[in-house]
């Protein structure tokens, strides 16, 4: 009990004495006795009090101290787990880290859910009887693993596909893993990759699905693209320039054994000229209202001397892939147009030189700023005979909730000549598979629709 409290008890214990002796006069004394009696149980019980008050404090201690020393044993622990580098959040990624930045990983999700439906006429002596099929797939299920080990410098990328198991051609599949790289920084701008990459040729397949304009990529790029490969790779990015030149297996070689029969060498380098602008902004298609002006122009090349293998019947043929592009975003609307050229020789047949040519023009329009138009046109010539040019235009919708990283997106394209089955049978200038939606068109018809509609989360 504190002083005020004792001090209170002891002037009320006085009080009752001295009223007992003002009444002395008219009270018997027996009642002055039961007072002092009063007093004196009084003074018992603030002795008590005052001993069980001292006990409560010594208690109210102890129990402070424990409590101060489980406290400091929780900050040591998780001093010592801080020390250990034991950190986590969201930062474009869910994201674990030692607390100095040295050890990295970083994981993205990204996830594409698709509708097509395709239309043609089946026509005489019909390749595709059913002339309507439609249906939905899980286009992309792709796990983005990247980050850096031992510091900042040595950094990776591996990329893994479980959705639908389509290839655009054989060795090309676009499901399992994909990207799986090492690489390091040396500084100012200069970088060294080793590993399954991209080959950096063609601008349209260097964009990540996830930022592209139309729901996938055209049927030019995938015709004439060279796919994942397993090479090492240069790097410079500077203000206004960035060059990559790659050494690889050639094209479609990712995740392919050393020993596998492809390829002498293949060599393929690619130059960007940022105009205006900045370079995070070209890692899409796509301005929204408010973003800057930009412009980049592009260009590459690609060689490859195939092997001349008696076990797998592969002639010692040469490609040669030559490509120029620009983008253009000017907040509010977009543009990229690209030309590509190829120069096959001795791959199709003993002897034959082939000069395809592609074409690809695409622009895209904001409404406001959450709903955009856009429109694609497509065009090659294969300079084969038989084979009929590939002509198909396209037309669509983006909504965006949460820019790429939740959207919507819905396109129709019409093929305006006949889509061709003996693409299959040009090498490098292969069928586009069934990830754009089309089908070979029956002998003699063409018109064929397709109609896709996607939506796209991304975290």
């Amino acid at each position: 009990m504190n002083l005020t409290k004792r001090v209170g008890f002891l002037t009320g214990a006085a009080a009752l004495v001295l009223t007992g002796g003002s009444f002395a006069d008219t009270t018997s004394q027996e009642t002055n006795q039961q007072l002092r009696a009063r007093v004196a149980d009084l003074e018992s019980r603030l002795a008590a009090v005052e001993k069980g008050d001292n006990w409560l404090n010594e208690q109210r201690a102890d129990e402070v101290r424990g409590l101060v020393r489980d406290v400091l044993a929780d900050a040591d622990t998780r001093a010592s787990l801080l020390a250990q580098g034991m950190t986590a959040g969201y930062d474009n990624g869910a994201v674990i880290a030692s607390a100095d930045g040295n050890w990295m990983l970083r994981t993205n999700i990204l996830m594409q859910q698709r509708f097509v439906l395709n239309t043609q006429d089946a026509g005489d002596g019909s390749v595709n009887p059913d002339d309507d099929r439609w249906g939905f797939e899980n286009t992309r299920t792709k796990f983005i693993l990247t980050g850096n080990v031992v510091s900042p410098d040595w950094f990776y990328r591996v990329d893994i596909n479980v959705g639908s198991p389509d290839a655009v051609r054989a060795g090309d599949s676009r499901a399992g893993t994909q990207n799986a790289y090492l690489g390091y920084d040396y500084g100012n701008g200069w970088k060294v990759l080793l590993g399954s990459m991209k080959a950096p040729l063609l601008r349209e397949e260097l964009v990540e699905a996830q930022h592209q304009l139309a729901v996938e990529r055209s049927n030019v790029n995938y015709i004439y693209t060279t796919g994942y490969v397993d090479g090492v790779a240069l790097d410079y990015m500077g203000d206004q320039f960035h060059v990559t030149a790659a050494l690889s297996d050639g094209l479609s070689s990712g995740q392919t054994v050393w020993s596998t029969p492809d390829t002498e060498f293949a060599l393929t380098a690619r130059v960007e000229w940022l105009a205006q602008g900045t370079w995070d902004q070209f890692t899409d298609f796509t301005s929204p209202n408010g973003d800057e002006r930009g412009i980049l122009v592009g260009g590459a090349i690609h060689y490859e001397s195939l092997e001349d293998d008696p076990g797998t019947g592969l002639p010692d043929a040469d490609i040669f892939i030559l490509t120029v592009d620009g983008s253009f975003e000017f907040g509010g609307w977009n543009g990229f147009a690209a030309f590509i050229y190829t120069d096959l020789q001795d791959l199709l047949a003993a002897g034959v030189d082939t000069n395809a040519l592609g074409l690809l023009f695409q622009g895209g329009y904001y409404l406001n700023d959450n709903w955009e138009l856009f429109g694609r046109y497509e065009w090659s010539d294969f300079d084969t005979v038989g084979v009929e040019d590939l002509s198909i235009f396209t037309v669509g919708v983006n909504r965006y909730f949460a820019g790429h990283n939740a959207k919507w997106t819905t396109d129709i394209s019409f093929g305006l000549d006949e889509i061709d089955a003996d693409l299959t049978a040009l090498g490098p200038v292969g069928a586009t598979g069934a990830i754009t939606g089309f089908r070979a068109d029956n002998p003699g018809e063409d018109g064929q629709v397709v109609i896709r509609s996607q939506v796209q989360i991304l975290f």
